[in-house]
């Protein structure tokens, strides 16, 4: 919220925007137009009937006294300061609001007001309700400040049907300033131009309403010649809500967070203020409804800004701590239970039993990040090699050893914690168990006191030998492509990629262009021009000479890059805007099929030919959303399965594919994604795409895509304890069988959710195992490995 300048919104604006948050139960006040900043002319205003004052209140200081008056005071002899405005000259023509017993009569001209003298004693009764004594607070609504600690606390009359209960001050959640210097005009100071009753509560809530006066206590509008209201003493803190005078003026370069119906703002929190329910607003005419809020303010979660680096050990004192927020910074240290950094459950405490976790609509999954990027300061996951015996696991459910496997009979059987089944501790693995029950070798094995462990697999966890890691792209350099840049901003950035990629006879890159046809390239003749070979049929696609177009990046490096600088100017003249995006992604797949990779993908326009050709489908979806058919919802699906079957045949053959998107029309996104999600890949998306911005946005996200902790042909599984299953898996994979999911490629940004469901009931106070299990082949590796983390 900031400061109001000339020329700027009005105060009716400001303070209804103030009082957002505050509901007071009271009769709407009578309506009455609110008058314009000083400065802007005289403002209409409502003055109260005459009645006779309740019993024991004093008069508002400054105010004139009737005829008649019940209140006679001298004046006190302290420091002088200005008296308040002369009331209007004439009443508004506005509805009177009930009256409140009268106005409170007014002193001479000649009487001056006492000056502030800060907050009553904590020995004096708190006015109207007020907050506790700990907290300092201004001096009482309507009340001198030199007669506060001789007077009664001043409360609001008796409610009755015919007049409405005034305004006792804001109630226990409300968090009023404390001034620490500087002196403050007292509550209730009177506009220039108008009169306000000793009790102006704050507008009500949902706005203000046309023609509605909103009174303004504890800031007063003087006239030109008199010197600008007080703006609160430097470096107070703010109230959470409160009077307009304090709310519409914000220390300069502060925010303030826009307000939710009965939700206390942030700052109002922490300062041992009660928390009082609030009472909505009525629309109606009469009386407010009163209904207390069902929701505590105090309790609702928000996210933690914390700074501070925390060091979070993952088990402490035999069970398994509470994990600090995704949203924080922290250090873990792994004492048995895996990082949150590598799976997090969705709940800390797992109900017993189905119908309790139905009653409680929280949903039961775990959060599985396989290659997370550890911080700076944690330590490497240990690697565990069986050699030839392989990792210990159970003989029923299959669970790999863990620190959660009891050994028992002096260590020569070991319980599975999944399952309960007892197994018979192979004679390689056999150790003497101590005086604790735990084996004496439990500290020197990662894998019986860590939480996350790797293990190198043995040959009957791959379904052949571990294969290079193979880069081939495919740039489309249709017109469309070619006038935009795109073209030219992909070849650049895979250009500059190449650099990244490590040397060795493990990595391979291989590339070819599409329009309405397919261009391979060979580079296989060193210091010579790469022979472009094209294939026409782009229905029944094929690929020519397989041990020519994908070589060791190491061979062809200088050789690629000179392809690569040279294609935007091959196609510069190029007038054909046909994309056989289907076809080119079918012929790629041909050519990586014996090893499998990631086909990355760069695409500009609608694909229009061969096999996967699309239509727009823009204008019919356009015209179903405005005509409100419940038919647009087709637009977020595939139009046919085309791509589904290409998808699924690529992931059978461990072919991950990678879209880039570099487009300024419409290309139908959801039919094409359907191949990156299948495949285990990724849709980067360029709209609209611009030659000066994006180039340097797709070099990053290339760069980051090829270099960034990954692995692939991988195969997931996840096994829990008895009582729950394995419900459903959600990311990006291809799922063949019901137990196990396929991912080509899996890299450090990708996640997998696992829901589970209950299948039995679970004992009080038991611990609950979760133990996903991948098997990749991590790029640049001659051997596969297998990660293992419990929870």
């Amino acid at each position: 919220m900031s400061r109001r300048r000339p020329g700027g919104p009005s105060p009716s604006s400001t303070l209804s925007a103030s009082f957002s948050n505050l509901q007071i139960s009271r009769a709407p006040p009578p309506f009455a137009s609110v008058g314009p900043p000083q400065g802007d002319g005289p403002a209409p205003s409502s003055i109260r009937g005459p009645q006779a004052p309740p019993p024991g209140a004093l008069p508002f200081p400054g105010s004139p006294s009737p005829p008649g008056s019940l209140f006679a005071r001298p004046a006190p002899s302290v420091q002088q300061s200005p008296p308040f405005g002369a009331p209007p000259a004439a009443q508004s023509l506005q509805p009177q609001r009930p009256p409140f017993n009268g106005p409170p009569p007014v002193l001479p001209a000649q009487v001056q007001r006492a000056p502030f003298r800060g907050p009553p004693a904590a020995s004096q009764p708190l006015p109207f309700g007020g907050p506790p004594a700990a907290v300092s607070q201004p001096a009482p609504f309507g009340v001198s400040p030199v007669a506060t600690a001789q007077s009664a606390p001043l409360g609001a009359p008796p409610y009755s049907a015919a007049q409405p209960p005034q305004f006792s001050g804001l109630s226990g959640a409300v968090s009023r300033s404390a001034y620490s210097g500087g002196s403050i005009p007292p509550f209730g100071a009177a506009r220039a131009s108008s009169q306000q009753g000793p009790y102006g509560g704050p507008p009500q809530f949902g706005g203000e309403k046309p023609g509605l006066q909103t009174p303004l206590f504890g800031a007063q509008t003087a006239p030109a010649s008199q010197p600008p209201p007080f703006t609160g003493v430097p470096g107070a803190n703010a109230p959470a809500f409160g009077p307009p005078g304090w709310q519409g003026q914000t220390r300069p370069g502060t925010v303030r967070m826009p307000g939710m119906p009965g939700v206390m703002p942030p700052n109002a929190l922490g300062q041992g203020m009660p928390s009082t329910p609030t009472m909505p607003y009525s629309p109606h005419a009469g009386a407010q409804v009163s209904t207390p809020s069902k929701i505590d303010p105090n309790q609702i979660p928000r996210p933690i800004t914390e700074t501070s680096v925390v060091i979070f050990e993952t088990r402490q004192a035999g069970q398994a701590a509470v994990p600090p927020a995704a949203s924080s910074e922290f250090i873990v240290k792994d004492t048995g239970n895996c990082s949150p950094r590598l799976m997090r459950c969705t709940m800390n405490q797992i109900p017993c039993t189905g119908d309790l976790l139905t009653t409680s609509g929280m949903p039961l999954a775990i959060m599985v990040q396989p290659f997370a990027l550890p911080h700076p300061s944690e330590e490497a996951i240990q690697l565990v090699d069986f050699e030839e015996m392989g990792p210990i696991r159970c003989s029923r459910c299959k669970a790999y050893i863990n620190a959660f496997m009891r050994f028992v009979d002096q260590g020569k059987i070991f319980i599975c914690n999944l399952c309960g089944f007892s197994n018979d501790t192979p004679r390689e693995y056999l150790c003497n168990l101590g005086p604790d029950g735990r084996r004496r070798d439990a500290d020197d094995r990662p894998e019986l006191c860590r939480g996350t462990v790797e293990f190198i697999a043995t040959k009957e966890f791959l379904v052949r030998e571990p294969m290079p890691a193979v880069y081939f792209f495919l740039v489309d350099v249709s017109m469309n492509a070619i006038q935009t840049g795109a073209t030219a901003a992909a070849c650049s950035a895979i250009s500059q990629s190449l650099s990244d990629l490590p040397e060795g006879p493990r990595t391979m890159v291989g590339i070819a262009t599409f329009n309405s046809t397919i261009h391979f390239y060979s580079l296989k003749r060193a210091q010579q021009q790469p022979l472009m070979l094209i294939v026409p049929d782009i229905q029944d696609v094929y690929t020519p000479l397989h041990m020519d177009l994908i070589l060791p990046v190491s061979g062809c490096r200088d050789s690629l890059e000179q392809l690569l600088e040279s294609i935007p100017s091959m196609f510069e003249n190029n007038r054909v805007a046909d994309s056989a995006f289907g076809a080119a992604m079918k012929a790629g797949f041909l050519a990586m099929k014996p090893t499998g990779g990631k086909l990355l993908v760069f695409q500009s326009v609608l694909p229009s030919v061969g096999t996967g050709s699309l239509s727009a489908r823009e204008t019919e979806g356009r015209s179903n959303i405005s005509s409100g058919d419940k038919e647009a919802h087709k637009l977020l699906q595939p139009v046919d399965k085309t791509l589904k079957t290409m998808a699924l045949e690529f992931a059978e053959y461990q072919v991950c594919v990678d879209v880039f998107l570099t487009t300024q029309s419409y290309t139908d996104v959801a039919s094409i994604s359907v191949v990156p999600s299948t495949t285990g890949g990724w849709v980067y998306y360029y709209f609209p795409f611009s030659a000066l911005s994006d180039p340097a946005k797709l070099f990053n996200d290339l760069r980051w895509n090829i270099t960034r902790p990954q692995g692939f042909e991988a195969v997931m599984r996840v096994r829990c304890s008895q009582g729950l299953q394995v419900q459903d898996y959600s990311g990006n994979f291809c799922k063949r069988v019901p137990t196990d999911i396929d991912l080509p490629a899996i890299d450090s940004d990708k996640t997998i959710m696992v829901s589970f469901k209950h299948d039995d009931k679970f004992q009080e106070n038991s611990e609950c195992g979760f133990q996903p299990v991948r098997a990749a082949v991590e790029p640049h590796c001659t051997k596969g490995r297998s990660a293992s983390p419990s929870y």
